[in-house]
């Protein structure tokens, strides 16, 4: 499946608007475009290459991301659970836009690590040609692979154990080093975010989401600093709605998981969840059908986008929530493939 995105790239990608503009102008464009009030109906704009709309995704790779966990059978680090996560995210979204041989701009991506590079600063993951780029479109996401690996899975068809190797392109590769500068990321994220809007030119699009996956606590800010930049960026909106920040911290340890609550009491006494209760989106209410189904909740009338003590498999659930994969009914309705 793969290797047709490796091989069939189109010879004309469609170049990502220009972020290049002077603080002034940026600053006049961001201004223009959040004086235009969020409409009554939000999260409704349909996603098209004339209007895509952006994921950010905040990787923690501190050093604690070195523990081991249990993905798909495996006993392996955090770092590498992750970032196989991650990878097959990416490669999802890369597929959701492919038409033949055409990959249409549906999306703008962009991956923040913090900690595997420096104690105190978040830093952009792409690397290779596309090294210092901020969002990457579907079709330059294709091109910016560092490597192709084979992976040999199993299927039972029939009642028969068959093997499949398939070729999976790798985007972010383990790391596992330093601190962990969580607020850095935030407000890189923040930043981008502010430069994607800018560049929207107050249009009817539907609103970036950030994704930030972290096991630990952020060193480089008070728990005030950490909320006051979160804050900031949920406050960010297009016409069809708010940005949305979701929290996930991923453990192996024993205790209780909390999943999507919909009020701080069901976080108990644990202050690390109601942390990241605070820093997350309250979730859209045309979420709310996919989250209580994948996860097996109760239809409640809101969700706190937050899972805390959350395991390698609720990860990959998160981010089926997150990003428009087969799960996420709502993403693809919103979705205009043939546009």
């Amino acid at each position: 499946m793969s290797t047709l995105v490796i091989t069939n790239i189109m010879t004309d990608l469609q170049p990502l608007p220009s972020y290049a503009l002077s603080a002034a102008d940026l600053q006049t464009a961001l201004q223009a475009a959040l004086q235009r009030p969020v409409k009554d109906r939000p999260y409704s704009a349909q996603i098209m290459r004339q209007t895509p709309t952006a994921f950010i995704f905040l990787i923690d790779q501190s050093g604690s991301m070195d523990e081991r966990t249990t993905y798909r059978g495996q006993s392996l680090s955090k770092a590498a659970a992750v970032a196989q996560i991650i990878n097959q995210t990416l490669l999802e979204l890369v597929l959701r836009c492919q038409k033949g041989d055409e990959i249409r701009h549906y999306y703008d991506i962009a991956l923040i690590g913090y900690g595997g590079f420096s104690d105190e600063k978040a830093n952009l993951l792409w690397s290779g040609a596309m090294a210092g780029k901020a969002f990457l479109s579907p079709a330059e996401l294709a091109q910016a692979a560092v490597r192709v690996e084979e992976v040999t899975t199993q299927r039972t068809i029939r009642g028969r154990v068959v093997s499949f190797t398939e070729k999976r392109p790798v985007w972010i590769q383990a790391i596992h080093r330093h601190r962990t500068p969580m607020k850095s990321a935030i407000c890189l994220a923040e930043s981008l975010t502010e430069q994607w809007l800018a560049a929207q030119a107050g249009k009817d699009v539907y609103p970036p989401t950030v994704i930030n996956i972290t096991d630990g606590v952020a060193t480089d800010a008070t728990t005030e600093e950490l909320l006051a930049c979160c804050n900031r960026l949920k406050s960010l909106h297009t016409m069809d709605g708010h940005v949305l920040l979701m929290n996930i911290h991923v453990s192996d340890e024993q205790g209780k998981t909390i999943l999507f609550p919909s009020k701080a009491d069901e976080l108990g006494a644990d202050p690390y969840a109601r942390l990241l209760y605070d820093m997350s989106s309250d979730m859209p209410a045309s979420y709310h059908t996919d989250i209580a189904n994948l996860f097996g909740l109760d239809q409640r009338t809101s969700y706190v986008g937050m899972c805390s003590n959350a395991d390698m498999d609720v990860l990959v659930k998160f981010m089926n929530i997150g990003t428009p994969t087969q799960h996420n009914q709502h993403f693809m309705a919103n979705l205009q493939p043939d546009s």
